[in-house]
């Protein structure tokens, strides 16, 4: 091999590494922009099912408290049989 032909050659190997590194780093800005799409859409969307979650729990809680307030004698009396029934089981002799 002649001295010109390994120049030509060390010549076409740095076009090579120069063109591979601005595909490389064309490639990895490409990525990084994705991810961060990717990453603005997740927050979009976490905040939107946190809003819906908590409208949901407000709608049920607010039934719950509703039929609290309607039945408030039942509730009392299911507290105290809870009550009398828990301490029954812890009052009860272990022997």
């Amino acid at each position: 091999m002649s001295v010109k032909s390994v120049g030509e050659l060390k010549d076409s190997l740095k076009e090579g590494v120069a063109d591979t590194s601005s595909k490389v780093k064309s490639a990895v800005v490409d990525m990084a922009e994705k991810i961060e799409d990717a990453l603005e859409d997740a927050s979009y969307e976490g905040r939107h099912l946190k809003k819906k979650v908590q409208a949901e729990l407000v709608k049920r809680w607010k039934q719950v408290d509703e039929a609290g307030r309607e039945n408030a004698f039942v509730m009392a009396l299911g507290a105290l049989g809870v009550g009398i029934l828990i301490g029954y089981l812890i009052g009860r002799d272990r022997d």
